[in-house]
């Protein structure tokens, strides 16, 4: 018999169905609480449990509590989904590739189960897939303990230890699928990462407008139509026109960004998806590991589109010192599996990635310095926002040198 999941509630909230809780093999009466959350730009469903588990197989004893996290998504669920044609639901897709099982030690995830439903019937053919109205589940700890107290502040200063270790475990991480074969095009995994168009255009203005077309209400679309209509106003005209030109059409540097070295990254690194968790137990010297929730953004892509993300929404960061630390990070890890990054990759990733970082956070720069207040902090908003739309044109005209002028 197939298994058919009831209507979900909207915008998180309702009671967490039964069904759901069956195909994750607990039973209602082990749930002292569930407590609806909010699914973020993803629109997944999210509910935090307290469970109290018996102590043997025919559920008798005192038992055990515990918290966890149950995490419903569907296909191309909300703007973020269909901009990144997340038909096959990647964040649950990918863990039967192997390659969540493969991350490094000082990566985690939280993530102790997962499932897609229907559980049982045929699968679709290729032809059907897209109607394929299955739900991916994820049955994770309860890591808010762990996350970062306020996730939207840019931590104190310039490169803190905490930021440090967040680039050497990033830097372990991209080392560790270094131009691996698992990523590639048609391949299991490979299939299911987020497009390279969708990572480098992922909130682009046409994007944005499409969504606002089809009468989405998700608040944070506005809120970028705007931030991108004050970027493209406050923008140095020249530098404007040149991102504008990749905007509308980015093919010639996708191109050119196919062709530089390309490894496994998040794609969501940003203070609500970062925690720290202690050392794996019984290996205290792999030091503290990182938390890195959410990876319905995943892609085979540039390495330095994760750190370089970070400016995106901690804009008081540095870029230069920040990719500077990271870099060594890189050349270090990259070494120990007898791998050389010579400096003309090196200078095709950056662009890549300050490219990448222009076409995404345009409009949270352009926010910024709309909303700053009169004053010096206006004057340094706006400072940021032409460093940006500066070294963005930059980095197109140097991945298609003789091209863009």
């Amino acid at each position: 018999m197939m298994f058919h999941t009831p209507p979900l509630p909207q915008d998180g909230q309702g009671a967490l169905s039964h069904d759901i809780l069956a195909v994750l093999g607990i039973e209602p009466s082990w749930v002292m609480r569930a407590e609806p959350m909010a699914g973020g730009y993803s629109e997944a469903r999210l509910w935090r449990l307290r469970l109290r588990f018996p102590l043997n197989a025919a559920g008798r004893g005192a038992g055990y509590g515990a918290r966890r996290v149950v995490k419903v998504i569907k296909p191309l669920a909300g703007w973020l989904g269909a901009a990144t044609k997340d038909k096959h639901i990647r964040e649950v897709a990918l863990w039967p590739t192997g390659i969540f099982g493969d991350l490094p030690a000082c990566i985690a995830t939280g993530v102790e189960r997962w499932v897609f439903t229907p559980t049982s019937g045929p699968a679709p053919s290729a032809a059907e897939e897209e109607k394929y109205d299955r739900v991916g589940i994820l049955f994770m700890r309860d890591m808010q303990a762990y996350l970062m107290r306020d996730p939207l502040r840019t931590p104190p200063g310039s490169l803190s230890p905490f930021l440090l270790m967040l680039l050497d475990n990033l830097a372990h991480l991209h080392a560790r699928f270094w131009e691996d074969p698992r990523l590639r095009e048609g391949t299991p995994a490979g299939a299911l990462l987020t497009p390279p168009r969708a990572a480098l255009l992922l909130l682009s203005p046409q994007v944005i407008a499409d969504r606002l077309a089809l009468g989405d209400r998700n608040p944070y679309l506005p809120l970028a139509q705007r931030g991108w209509e004050a970027f493209f106003r406050l923008a140095p005209p020249a530098e404007a026109e040149i991102l504008q030109a990749v905007l509308a059409d980015p093919t010639p540097w996708l191109a050119a960004i196919a062709a530089l070295p390309h490894t496994l990254i998040h794609g969501d690194v940003w203070g609500p998806n970062i925690g720290l968790l202690a050392p794996t137990h019984g290996a205290p010297h792999t030091g503290k590991r990182l938390l890195l929730l959410d990876w319905a953004l995943t892609a085979a892509a540039p390495a330095p589109y994760d750190p370089l993300w970070l400016c995106g929404a901690w804009h008081s960061l540095s870029p230069v010192r920040l990719l500077a630390a990271y870099r060594a990070r890189l050349i270090r890890h990259l070494a120990a599996r007898d791998i050389v990054l010579s400096q003309k990759q090196w200078r095709g990733l950056v662009d890549a990635a300050y490219l990448r970082t222009a076409l995404v956070s345009g409009e949270a720069f352009g926010r910024a310095a709309e909303d700053a207040p009169a004053g010096s902090l206006r004057k340094q908003a706006v400072a940021r926002l032409h460093w940006w739309a500066q070294r963005g044109a930059l980095a197109a005209r140097r991945l298609l040198p003789g091209v863009i002028k």
